[in-house]
């Protein structure tokens, strides 16, 4: 069966999902998005990351076009109508089709779109973060954060431009993916995903206030929790990644993803505590992820 997307109120062939393009979020980057999946027919985390967008909008003042019932029932039935039991789903909502001019009074609307997509990425790109057993290798890249003072970064907007370049730094020169340093030269993030390591035990991560509020981020967080492992959100310095015993990116994409190499420093990978929240993280797919698809794993 076709993969099927919502596009402003209609539900349409992914090859015919399309918008205006005098749609603000093409010509500005004017909008905001979450990326989620579902697996063996369960959506894993759609209220958290409603959540997000519901924040996300406030922040920038854009108004969501249906409220958030009906945005759930919107996702899960594109999903329903795909038959797709492994599926990546992307919620865009933007200011909406206009005059070209930063005012926004001149849109008509907001758009909202549900695109529904593979599981796994097109073969070009070189890597597939689900299937590929080996840790990732990093490179850190000479663009930065966007600091918060200038954009806060707790909002998934559609602007990734810094994040595109990043990207594009690691690829040309070999690696799988980019590191960004915030303003202070401390680790924020990588150009997808969040980051951690593991010190003696410890599991570390960056504070929330200068990169992305994974949703995956905070599920580790509260695994940790669970499990009584040490953890904690603080700054992040190179040496700190160089040292690792264990160093993982996170996101609802490739949940955890283990790193082997950062700037040609070799990392012990998968290591102990990667593999256990990866296995952790799937079995709560399994078991929270709610059945939207009949068929599943009970």
């Amino acid at each position: 069966m076709p993969l099927i997307c919502y596009v402003n109120g209609e539900f349409v062939p992914a090859e015919r999902a399309a918008v205006s393009a005098f749609d603000h979020g093409f010509l500005y980057g004017d909008g905001i998005f979450e990326s989620l999946t579902v697996s063996d027919g369960r959506i894993f985390k759609l209220g958290e990351h409603l959540d997000r967008l519901e924040k996300s909008a406030r922040a920038l003042r854009l108004a969501l076009p249906e409220n958030r019932d009906r945005l759930a029932g919107i996702v899960k039935e594109a999903v329903r109508r795909s038959g797709a039991r492994d599926v990546y789903v992307r919620i865009v909502v933007s200011r909406g089709a206009g005059y070209p001019l930063l005012d926004p009074r001149v849109t008509t609307g907001p758009s909202l779109v549900v695109l529904l997509h593979p599981p796994t990425p097109p073969a070009e790109t070189g890597s597939s973060y689900r299937a590929r057993g080996a840790g990732l290798r990093l490179k850190t890249a000479a663009v930065r954060k966007v600091p918060a003072e200038a954009f806060e970064p707790r909002v998934k907007s559609l602007n990734y431009l810094n994040n595109v370049l990043a990207r594009i730094e690691a690829i040309e020169s070999g690696h799988d993916e980019a590191i960004l340093l915030d303003m202070r030269g401390f680790v924020a993030e990588a150009a997808g995903e969040n980051i951690f390591v593991v010190s003696a035990g410890r599991l570390k991560t960056p504070r929330a206030q200068q990169v992305l509020d994974g949703i995956t981020r905070r599920t580790v967080l509260d695994l940790a929790r669970r499990a009584e492992l040490p953890s904690e959100e603080t700054d992040l310095t190179l040496y700190d990644l160089y040292t690792a015993d264990e160093c993982f990116l996170t996101s609802s994409f490739s949940r955890i993803h283990a790193v082997a190499e950062v700037d040609g420093r070799p990392i012990p990978a998968p290591g102990p505590i990667t593999q256990q929240l990866r296995r952790q993280i799937l079995e709560l797919e399994r078991s929270e992820g709610e059945l939207i698809l009949a068929g599943g794993t009970p």
